[in-house]
């Protein structure tokens, strides 16, 4: 028997209001908990920047050198590149990529000319930290008749952050509770390169509002030439077919009642325009697509469901889990909203 997984968009925006007002410490101290956090503020920006230059190998996995068995002679905590985009066609200087930890400790980093940022200051141990990769899950925890015993506090994987990057005003939150270390050893580091590279299905580590594409025509978009590419830079992150479901990361993930990990797709796919169905052993992936986000709002684009809550808010607030996209003014909000009074066709 199939299981089908669909949630309603009704639900996805009742998630927007109540949940910004609570205190973030070690209680709540996953996906689920973490994913309408708003970025830390107060700090200095690159305040724990790595010494150096750091101007070689922009895009590659720092963490295969910098590391206590590598060939480097400096060990990070955490490095890697940032870009103007997703498809890394430019490197962003002086984007800000902030880190806090289960103990609540703000790590900020500032990429330099080639997009780099790297740091060596400590990031707190989760003593409930699940090493999960490739289907194969392993508490780093265990109780006995003794006791509780906490993971190893020098094993990289219980080494765990929320993460946002931030250009300007533009904040994008990362929607998961991350490890600096893989899957098995437990001295590795994971630069943020290790996932998100240029040509890599995640796409390049990118903090800039700039518009998807450099011109708009004023009438007649195409959903194919103009729309689609805006919603495969902005939402392909998050909002695609199959199972987005976060990493077994810390014990409420797999134990908790309810349970943490959660669907950061929230059953969009946001990459087709009808929608999707993907067959997973024996869970049934079903998820509306962009045609049901726009469709019928011909009349009243700013209130489609996409625009209503990717958009800056007007008291300043986010109601997105990925964070804001655009204002009212901006090229790509603009052209979509065009797109929809003209009747959001498939064209």
């Amino acid at each position: 028997m199939h299981k089908s997984l669909f949630i309603s968009m009704t639900f996805v925006l009742a998630l927007g209001g109540g949940a910004l007002a609570a205190e973030y410490d070690a209680s709540n101290f996953s996906a689920d908990g973490r994913k309408w956090q708003p970025v830390p503020a107060g700090h200095l920006p690159g305040k724990d920047n790595g010494a150096g230059k750091g101007t070689h190998n922009a895009g590659e996995d720092c963490g295969i050198c910098h590391r206590p068995d590598g060939k480097a002679p400096v060990i990070f905590t955490m490095a890697g590149t940032l870009y103007e985009d997703r498809a890394g066609r430019k490197p962003l200087q002086g984007g800000e990529v902030i880190l806090q930890d289960r103990d609540g400790n703000v790590i900020s980093m500032t990429s330099n000319e080639v997009g780099n940022f790297w740091t060596q200051v400590p990031i707190s141990s989760n003593p409930y930290a699940i090493a999960s990769h490739g289907g194969v899950t392993h508490p780093l925890y265990s109780t006995d008749e003794l006791g509780f015993h906490p993971a190893d506090p020098n094993d990289t994987r219980s080494w765990q952050y929320k993460a946002w990057v931030k250009s300007g005003n533009h904040v994008r939150p990362m929607v998961t509770i991350a490890p600096v270390g893989g899957a098995t050893d437990p001295a590795s580091r994971m630069s943020c390169n290790m996932h998100h590279a240029a040509l890599g299905g995640r796409g390049a580590l990118w903090g800039t509002g700039k518009s998807t594409l450099s011109f708009y025509p004023q009438t007649h978009l195409s959903f194919q030439k103009h729309i689609l590419p805006i919603f495969r830079h902005k939402c392909v992150h998050c909002h695609i077919p199959g199972s987005t479901l976060t990493r077994l990361v810390t014990q409420s993930d797999m134990e908790g009642e309810p349970l943490t990990q959660i669907d950061y797709s929230r059953s969009l796919d946001l990459v087709s325009y009808e929608g999707s169905s993907v067959t997973s052993g024996d869970t049934v992936w079903t998820k509306r697509g962009i045609k049901d986000m726009t469709a019928g709002y011909q009349d009243d684009p700013d209130s489609s469901l996409v625009l209503a809550k990717t958009r800056w808010q007007t008291d300043g607030k986010v109601i997105h889990g990925g964070g804001a996209f655009w204002s009212t003014s901006d090229p790509d909000y603009k052209a979509i909203r065009q797109w929809i009074a003209e009747g959001a066709q498939d064209n």
